[in-house]
């Protein structure tokens, strides 16, 4: 494991040699080496330099695949959910989104239902198959005057 790096060294790096000599030499607090210090604030000085040109960033487009996602409005603990909604995707960007709809009276079955109904409506309208959601993601916490109404 490598050493860590001394915040004294760092501050040190960014004086001046003769402020920094003065600073930590013999009139100072002596902890300045000449055999070492030299290298040692050249290095603190371009670390980031030396640390961003280690690594190469290229950029790969992502297949563009339709995927939907499913969105479960909920309080925190054993609340019921409160709203769901649902997203259309092709590959990075949301093409489509329903509107969130309150779920208040309705049953396991007829949400399982009504999801199913988003799905065929989503596939049927841009020609895709789509047969399960991709991801569910739960939301807690929410404010009730956050779930604003998203069309397609």
């Amino acid at each position: 494991m490598p050493k860590p790096l001394d915040p004294k060294c760092q501050l040190c790096s960014k004086l001046p040699t003769i402020q920094a000599k003065v600073l930590h030499g013999t009139a100072g607090d002596g902890c300045w080496n000449p055999k070492v210090c030299h290298n040692r604030r050249s290095f603190y000085r371009h670390r980031s330099q030396n640390n961003s040109a280690e690594i190469d960033a290229i950029a790969v487009e992502p297949p563009a695949t339709y995927f939907a996602v499913l969105y479960l409005y909920k309080e925190p603990g054993d609340k019921p959910l409160h709203a769901l909604g649902a997203e259309l995707w092709l590959g990075q960007q949301p093409i489509c989104r329903l509107e969130p709809i309150h779920c208040f009276g309705l049953t396991a079955g007829k949400i399982r239902t009504y999801t199913d109904q988003v799905l065929q409506a989503f596939a049927k309208q841009y020609s895709v198959s789509l047969y399960q959601y991709f991801g569910q993601f739960l939301v807690e916490g929410i404010d009730k005057k956050a779930i604003e109404p998203l069309r397609c």
